[in-house]
C-alpha cells in the first residue's frame, strides 16, 4: 500500500506538472458528479456512520451528509465569482498598465483526515481543493473503517481521477509524508498536527491545521441556567463529546455551581441521551476518558465497554488540578468548575493553551469582551455552542496551539490556492519613467511630481 501511495502522488504531480490539470468547466462537472454520488449513497453513509460510531440518524444526516450537500452546492454555485481576476488600479507613472489579482491552485495537495466526522471533515476540503484546481490525495482515517470504504467509492465514482484515495494506517500516513505534496491539510490531534507540521517544515510546504484544544464553557451570573444547560449539554454530548470544538469543561460563578449542576441533571433527566447517544471510537480511548474519572461524576445511564458505549456525566465538583482537565477530553464527560472572582476566572484562562472554541453565556458584553480577551480563540460563541461553526458563512479554524488557517465555504476555496499578482504594461511610445542610468536628470524632473 505505501508503494502504491508513492505512485499515485507522483502521477499527480506529474499530471499536474504537464499542464493537465483540470479547467474550471471539469471541476464543475465532477462536484456535480458528487453531488448526485452522495445522493445515491445517502443510506450507506448513514450505515457507515452507525457501524464506525453509533451515530444517531439525526446527528449523522445533519453533520456528515446535509451540512457537506449543501456546503457542496454553495461552492458549485460560487467558484466561479470566487476565483474571478480581480482588477486593481495602477499607479500613473506605469501607465499605460494594468493590473489584476488571479487565484491559482497550489499543486497537488494532501489532505489527512480524522475518524470523528469521517465524511464532512474528508470531503469538505476535497470539494475546496478541487474547486481551486488542484489534484487530491486523500487520506482518510483507518480507525472508521465502513466510512473509509465507502468514501472511496464515492471518490471513485465523483472525481474522474482528480482526488485519489490511500488507506492504511499510520506507516501510510508517515510515507505520504515522505513525498512532495505543493499543499497539506490536517485534521486531528495537536500531538499528530506537530509531527506533520514539522514534515512539511523541512520541505517549506504550506500547511492548514485543524487541531483541537480544551473549549471552555463560562457562565456568569444573572443568565437563566436551564437555558444554559440545554445549549452546553446539546453541543457536548454531540456525537458523545467527540468534536473538536465542542465544549470541553464548564465554569461558573461559585454561587451559582449547585443550581447549575441541578439544571444539568433535569435536563439529563427530561432529554434521553444515554439511548440516542454514538459510542467511543475504540476501546483504547473509552479506556482513557475513564481513567480521567475519579468517581465523583453524576452518570446518566450504563457503560457498555463491548461496545464502547459511553454514557454521559458530570463532574459537578471539579477543579484545575483534576484528572479530567489534564487533556481535551474527547468524550461525554462535562466537568463543572466554580470560580469566585472575576479575577479568579481570568488568570487560569489566560494561562490555556489557545481553543478553537470559547463559549460564554452572559448578558453583560463587557464581561464576554474579559473573557475572550483573557483566552484568544479560533472563534467565541455567546449564548449557546457550537453555532459559529455550523454555517457555511463563518470560517473554521483555529489560532496558536490549537491551528492556523481557515476553510469552510469560501473561505476553503480561498485557503487552497494562492493570490497571485499581475502586471501588464503596453508599448505606447516612449516611457518617461524608465529606470535605466544616468538618473541625475530623470532624478530632478521625477522630483517635482513624485511627492
Amino acid at each position: 500500500m505505501m508503494e502504491d501511495a508513492k505512485i499515485l502522488v507522483r502521477d499527480s504531480w506529474e499530471i499536474f506538472a504537464s499542464g493537465l490539470a483540470p479547467r474550471l468547466e471539469q471541476r464543475q462537472v465532477v462536484l456535480k458528479k458528487l453531488e448526485s454520488v452522495l445522493i445515491a449513497k445517502q443510506e450507506e453513509i448513514l450505515a457507515a456512520l452507525a457501524a464506525d460510531l453509533g451515530k444517531p440518524g439525526m446527528e449523522a444526516y445533519l453533520s456528515e451528509y446535509y451540512f457537506l450537500l449543501q456546503e457542496l452546492r454553495l461552492v458549485r454555485k460560487k467558484m466561479k465569482s470566487w476565483l474571478k481576476k480581480k482588477r486593481v488600479g495602477s499607479p500613473f507613472y506605469f501607465q499605460p498598465c494594468r493590473s489584476w489579482i488571479e487565484r491559482k491552485p497550489f499543486g497537488v495537495v494532501l489532505v489527512m483526515a480524522p475518524w470523528n466526522y469521517p465524511f464532512q471533515l474528508s470531503l469538505s476540503p476535497v470539494i475546496a481543493a478541487v474547486a481551486a484546481g488542484n489534484l487530491v490525495v486523500l487520506k482518510p482515517s483507518e480507525m472508521a473503517t465502513e466510512s473509509e470504504r465507502v468514501i472511496g467509492e464515492i471518490i471513485e465514482e465523483a472525481f474522474d481521477g482528480l482526488v485519489r484515495v490511500v488507506t492504511g494506517g499510520p506507516e501510510v500516513a508517515q510515507s505520504l509524508l515522505e513525498e512532495d505534496f505543493d499543499f497539506i491539510f490536517f485534521t486531528g490531534s495537536t500531538r499528530v498536527g506537530r509531527e506533520v507540521a514539522v514534515k512539511a517544515a523541512e520541505t517549506l510546504t504550506p500547511t492548514l491545521m485543524e487541531l483541537g484544544g480544551k473549549c471552555p464553557c463560562v457562565v456568569d451570573e444573572g443568565v437563566d441556567l436551564k437555558v444554559a444547560a440545554r445549549r452546553i449539554l446539546a453541543g457536548k454530548f454531540f456525537n458523545a463529546g467527540q468534536t473538536c470544538f465542542a465544549p470541553d469543561f464548564v465554569v461558573v460563578a461559585e454561587s451559582m455551581r449547585s443550581a447549575f449542576v441541578k439544571a444539568c441533571e433535569e435536563v439529563m433527566a427530561e432529554v434521553p441521551w444515554a439511548d440516542e447517544m454514538a459510542r467511543i471510537i475504540s476501546r483504547k480511548h473509552f479506556e482513557r476518558i475513564r481513567g480521567a474519572l475519579d468517581g465523583t461524576e453524576l452518570i446518566f445511564g450504563e457503560d457498555d465497554g463491548d461496545s464502547c458505549f459511553l454514557a454521559p456525566r458530570v463532574i459537578p465538583n471539579a477543579n484545575w488540578d483534576h484528572p479530567a482537565m489534564k487533556e481535551e477530553i474527547f468524550g461525554p464527560v462535562l466537568p463543572v468548575l466554580g470560580y469566585s472572582d472575576e479575577p479568579g476566572l481570568m488568570a487560569p484562562l489566560a494561562e490555556m493553551e489557545n481553543p478553537l472554541a470559547v463559549y460564554c453565556f452572559s448578558k453583560r458584553n463587557d464581561f464576554v469582551d474579559k473573557v475572550a480577551t483573557a483566552l484568544p480563540s479560533g472563534s467565541l460563541c455567546v449564548n449557546d455552542t457550537m453555532k459559529q461553526f455550523s454555517q457555511l458563512k463563518l470560517p473554521l479554524g483555529g489560532v496558536g496551539k490549537s491551528g492556523y488557517g481557515r476553510y469552510r465555504g469560501r473561505h476553503g476555496v480561498e485557503a487552497f490556492s494562492y493570490e497571485k499578482s499581475v502586471a501588464k504594461r503596453y508599448y505606447f511610445g516612449r516611457d518617461f519613467f524608465e529606470m535605466l542610468p544616468p538618473y541625475e536628470k530623470a532624478f530632478n524632473w521625477m522630483r517635482k511630481f513624485l511627492k
